[in-house]
Formats: C-alpha cells, structure tokens, sequence
C-alpha cells in the first residue's frame, strides 16, 4: 500500500487536486482508499467528494497529526487489513504538518511506502499567510518533498517567478512544481512524481523489526497555526431553490468574511458552508481576507431526495488571528440575519465525534 500525502495551508486547493489525482489513478486501474480529515466537529470536503461519487472516511473535530493519532492508525489498520488497497491518499487538515502524519505511520507494523510529502501553496495569498502565521507556514515549507505553487492561472508570471525564487531559498531540497485545477499536465507530473519508488520513499520496519526513528520534531500544528475554528450543522425550514441556496449561502460567507476582517484586516483562512437541494449539493466557500477574498461556488449533482422544506446547513470557519468566541458570535448572527430577510427558520445543531467506517474506492 502506497501513502499519498496531500497537505497545504486552509484553501490550498487540496481537495480539487486529491479529486484529480483519483481520477488519474482509477484511470489507470489502481485501487484507491481516501481518508479525508476536517479541523472542525462537522466535514464537509468528505461530503463534497461522496457526492460527486467517491466514498470517502472523514476524520473530524481535531488534526491527524496530534489530537486524532490513534483514530488515524486504527483507520489506517482497517484499510490495510481488510481492503488492501494499491494506493492510500490521505488529505490531512490544512492546519497539519503532513510529515509529522508519515512519521507517527512508521511505527505501525503495517507494509506500506511512502510517497514524497506534498504541500499546496496558494500563489495568490501565501505572502499574506506568512505575515500572518510565519512559524507555522514556515514549518509546512520545509518539511515538503514536493512544493505545489497552485492557482498559477490567478496570478502574473512575475509574482510566480518570485515565488519561486522565495520557495527554493525557503526549502532548496524540495521539488517545486507549478499547478492550476485547469491543467491535467500537472496532475499528470505530479502523479508520476509520487509513483516513482527511492529509498527515501519506501520505509516501514527495518531490517530488525524495529520501528524507524521520527523524522520531523513532534509539534502541535493547531496551537502554532493561531487558527480559530467553529463547525456545525443548522437544520432549516422553509422554501430553498438550488439558485436561491447558493445566493443566501455566498450572502452569508460575505458577511462573515466582512465582520471577520474588522476585528482582524489581514486575515487568512477558509470559510465553507453546503446544503443539500433534492439532487443537488451546493457549496460555497471564501478563501482569503479583507483584501484579495476569492468566493467559489459549487453545484454537485447527486442521487435525488425529497426536502420537503427540510435541509441541513453544514458549515466550518477557520480563520486567523481571531479569537473562538468572536468567530462564533459572527457566524451566529451572519446566519441569523440572512436566514430571517428570506424567511426561513432554522436551529443550530452541533455534532461532535467521528464516522468509524473505512471506505474503499
């Protein structure tokens, strides 16, 4: 079993590349187990990619790196012993430190190797990451075999080529590679990239049964990040087109984003929300802060279910700078205020705890 690790700050565009690179791997007859893995008590990048009919485990209400270890293990162990499949990808929260993950999987008497750690960077905003967050940006950087400069379709050739230039300062032994979710030559490259077998990519037990040293220093990604995250569910009533579903969520992810950057100007991070409209599942989400905000839309289709003027309102924030409480009560009251201009009542739910059912492709 080979171990696809696919890491990158909130927004990176981490699951746009791990749904390319199972289309690439499918494609070419390999067997594929997802675990998909959520800072906040509520997924939804789990949901997005079984929607669009690809089964996914998703490990929520902590990271896979400290607080969810031996959840990941006992996962990893279910996936080895029952489906044994060709090829693990593992899409960790954007607050982990991916390398971290593979060491902790070294002292598992599981056979598996190792392909180069990935980190994602969003060329349009790491700048501000860094400013933001140096220590922890800083970390994922050089713990990264293979460096993704993402979105290079949103920005000028000259920001690209100083990005680069500062990415080989910052970590001259990575590859560095430009990516955009426009370009399958670059999934392609990538895929090559992590199929190819070196002696720093296969590792397990050594030769006399015992567990391999760690690698990277043990940390907790979370408490370096300064990230604050709030994630729930809100069960709504009322009247939802899958129009009017997408108008009110990006109204309300535009004025979270915009009550968010008055108590903090330079933030980063992801806000997402996503409901389901009889056969279709609407996301939305805003990556970015005050200054450079990017708002995507999507419309996934799925299998038909009757609303009946009930449906599930699934959100996470993870924002930085700003304190929990604050973050919550912007949420709250965002959602509060819209949900009433278009007539709708709703009830917040929090669910906390974790799906345990492995699932294979």
């Amino acid at each position: 079993m080979r171990v696809f690790l696919i890491g990158g700050f909130l927004g990176s565009g981490k699951t746009t590349t791990v749904l390319k690179l199972i289309d690439r791997l499918t494609a070419d007859g390999k067997k594929v187990a997802l675990i998909v893995n959520e800072v906040g008590e509520i997924g939804i990048d789990g949901e997005t990619l079984e929607t669009a009919g690809i089964p996914s485990k998703e490990l929520t209400n902590g990271c896979i790196c400290c607080s969810l270890i031996f959840s990941l293990r006992v996962t990893v162990s279910e996936i080895a012993d029952i489906h044994n499949p060709d090829i693990l990808i593992m899409e960790p929260t954007g607050l982990s430190f991916p390398s971290q993950i593979r060491d902790e999987l070294l002292h598992m008497n599981v056979m598996m190797s190792f392909a180069p750690v990935v980190t994602l960077v969003d060329v349009t905003r790491l700048k501000t990451e860094i400013d933001q967050i140096p220590k922890f940006v800083e970390q994922q950087l050089r713990e990264a075999e293979i460096i993704g400069i993402n979105k290079v379709d949103l920005a000028d050739e000259e920001k690209i080529e100083n990005m680069e230039t500062f990415l080989k300062e910052m970590n001259p032994d990575a590859y560095t590679m430009r990516m955009s979710a426009k370009n399958d030559e670059a999934i392609d490259k990538l895929y090559e990239l992590m199929m190819r077998e070196s002696e720093e990519t296969v590792s397990l037990i050594d030769t006399s049964g015992e567990p391999k040293a760690k690698v990277t220093e043990n940390l907790n990604s979370i408490e370096i990040s300064n990230v604050s995250t709030y994630s729930g569910l809100y069960k709504v009533s009322g009247t939802l087109t899958v129009k009017r579903a997408g108008t009110l969520l990006e109204n309300i992810i535009k004025m979270v984003g915009m009550e968010v950057s008055k108590v903090n100007p330079s933030f980063v991070g992801h806000i997402k929300m996503a409901v389901k409209v009889n056969d279709t599942l609407v996301k939305v989400s805003q990556t970015a802060g005050a200054d450079d905000r990017q708002i995507e839309a999507e419309y996934i289709k799925q299998e038909k279910t009757v609303n009946d003027g009930n449906y599930e309102l699934r959100f996470l924030a993870a924002v930085t700078n700003v304190k929990k409480d604050k973050l919550e009560e912007i949420i709250d009251e965002s959602v509060s205020v819209l949900m009433s201009m278009k007539n709708l009542t709703f009830e917040k739910q929090i669910i906390k705890g974790e799906s345990k059912k492995p699932i294979v492709l």
